[in-house]
């Protein structure tokens, strides 16, 4: 080997300082001369640290550590320098290759099949023509929360938010959308007596609700005497409550509705009167929605959910249901439409919500941002608010063209061409280049749909049975741990056979064990990508 230049050694190496400054000498700015010579460079001491009266170290550090430290950092640095110097030579001579950096693909890993406890599950919602493939997993030990008790809450919840949200897709897809928007709020008088407990927000808007609902079936009589028709399909509504404070500090309670209900331009003022009489309770406030398909928007950010009411991360304490919905504005749920082994389809999923995070991430983060904005401008600003809600809607429409819904655990396909287009992709062994939703993937990365999981394939079930497995071994072991009245052989005999049997199952017991920690661990529970 040549020897190592000098120009590569580093400078601040110790050598005999026999005549010159010692290397650990202490300058007045806490800088030993080894550190002012590094050629790495030091950042200069603040003016405070100059003059500070104390010199000596924040945390003291034993000095024959700090001399062990600082030659083994110089030794480690001039072992790497003779390293990558020897290195260069034999590239330089021959004597080894040029590394070549190559790309490297990890092989996908997947659940392994017919895997207990997890499945993945196809679903299909009529009405609004979507499929969704979601992974399903087994949690352990997980309790159903409290039901007894009184029911308190101070946030809208995200299945609240959601049920509401389908509700006016379902509304705008089959029965032409909500139609009135409502605001109720509540006087002293009613404020009062909520706080004494001597009734709810949610008994309140109940009374109302089947008022409401009687005066739709029935119809109901102006004052010139002529009768207003009823119907009977039954009133669509959704409510929530919200309470925020009110200048003063105190709750300031006040309920939205939508109304799948309107009246003729001449009817309104009476109609409107008649139910605020109902209501009893204080202003109550109607007016028509315009576009029913923003009707949804409209609700979440008038309870709070989104601009969270007056930059609080609480909508106030309610007791009682915090929201509701009419039996014939709400969305059905998914229907079952199979359920499969997981295989790889949670890594699929992942997947395709990578590649749209990628391909659409600027539309998504222009519509945050565009949200965000229209939360932060007063009321008073409409020019403002209008422009900002033309580049929003512009952003959702852009958005609401692709086929497709995804986050890391669920896919939302909007259609049946998607649908068959999005599972042909996920189980084609070959290789396909993808879409603009779809990435590309390459050959034999297919989800293996397999048979149905059945009742005994689930993690409940499957520990029960270990659990009596493990009762009937123990049975078995003490009957034959016991000597029978009819045993006629030595005794010493019975113990060895005893014995024998006992080492047996010893030996069975740990390899069960084994078993059970490489199967429930805490890794298999950790599926890539979910």
């Amino acid at each position: 080997m040549k020897p190592i230049p000098k120009h590569l050694l580093p400078d601040h190496v110790f050598k005999p300082f026999a005549g010159n400054l010692n290397p650990l000498f202490l300058f007045p700015d806490n800088l030993t001369l080894a550190e002012s010579l590094n050629p790495q460079g030091f950042l200069p001491c603040s003016e405070a640290e100059r003059h500070r009266l104390v010199k000596a170290s924040k945390s003291p550090t034993d000095p024959e550590s700090a001399i062990n430290t600082a030659m083994a950092r110089c030794k480690f640095e001039t072992e790497q320098q003779r390293v990558m110097h020897n290195h260069r030579h034999m590239i330089e001579t021959g004597e080894c290759e040029e590394p070549v950096f190559i790309d490297y693909e990890p092989t996908p890993e997947s659940t392994p099949e017919k895997g207990v406890g997890r499945r993945a599950v196809v679903e299909f919602k009529e009405w609004a023509d979507e499929w969704r493939l979601r992974s399903e997993i087994d949690g352990q030990n997980l309790q159903p929360p409290e039901q007894a008790g009184e029911r308190v809450s101070e946030m809208l919840t995200h299945r609240g938010a959601r049920k509401i949200a389908e509700s006016c897709e379902y509304m705008a897809a089959k029965k032409g959308g909500y139609k009135t928007f409502v605001t109720g709020t509540f006087d002293d008088d009613a404020r009062e007596r909520i706080e004494n407990g001597d009734t709810t927000i949610q008994k309140e808007v109940s009374r109302l609700m089947d008022a409401m609902q009687k005066m739709y079936s029935r119809g109901w009589v102006r004052s010139d005497g002529a009768r207003v028709a009823g119907r009977d399909d039954g009133l669509a509504y959704c409510w929530v409550v919200e309470v925020p404070k009110n200048e003063q500090g105190g709750d300031n309670p006040h309920v939205h509705m939508l109304l799948g209900w309107r009246v003729e331009f001449k009817d309104f003022r009476e109609w409107a009167a008649r139910i605020e009489k109902l209501w009893g309770n204080g202003y109550f406030h109607l007016e028509k929605i315009k576009d029913s398909t923003c009707a949804g928007a409209y609700m979440a950010k008038a309870a709070g959910y989104l601009s969270k009411a007056q930059d609080s991360d609480t909508q106030g304490k309610v007791t009682g249901n915090r929201y509701g919905i009419s039996a014939c504005a709400r969305a059905p749920e998914w229907e079952v439409y199979a359920v499969q082994q997981l295989h790889i389809a949670s890594q699929l999923i992942v997947d395709v919500y990578d590649h749209l995070t990628v391909k659409h991430g600027e539309k998504f983060a222009e519509r945050k941002r565009l949200n965000k904005a229209l939360a932060t401008i007063p009321k008073d600003k409409k020019g403002v608010r209008q422009r900002i809600g033309k580049k929003l809607a512009a952003v959702r429409e852009s958005l609401n063209e692709l086929p497709i819904r995804c986050n890391k655990y669920q896919v939302i396909l909007k259609g049946k061409g998607a649908a068959m287009r999005f599972f042909s992709w996920a189980t084609n062994e070959e290789h396909d280049s993808g879409n603009d939703w779809l990435p590309s993937k390459p050959q034999g990365m297919a989800w293996k749909v397999g048979e149905r999981p059945t009742a005994k394939e689930s993690l409940y079930f499957h520990k029960v049975y270990e659990n009596i497995r493990e009762k009937v071994e123990k049975r078995k072991l003490w009957r034959r741990l016991t000597i029978p009245d009819w045993f006629v052989t030595p005794l010493e005999m019975w113990h060895q056979v005893k014995n024998s049997y006992i080492s047996d199952s010893m030996l069975d017991a740990e390899k069960h064990r084994n078993k059970q920690e490489s199967l429930w661990g805490f890794e298999n529970y950790i599926i890539e990508g979910v």
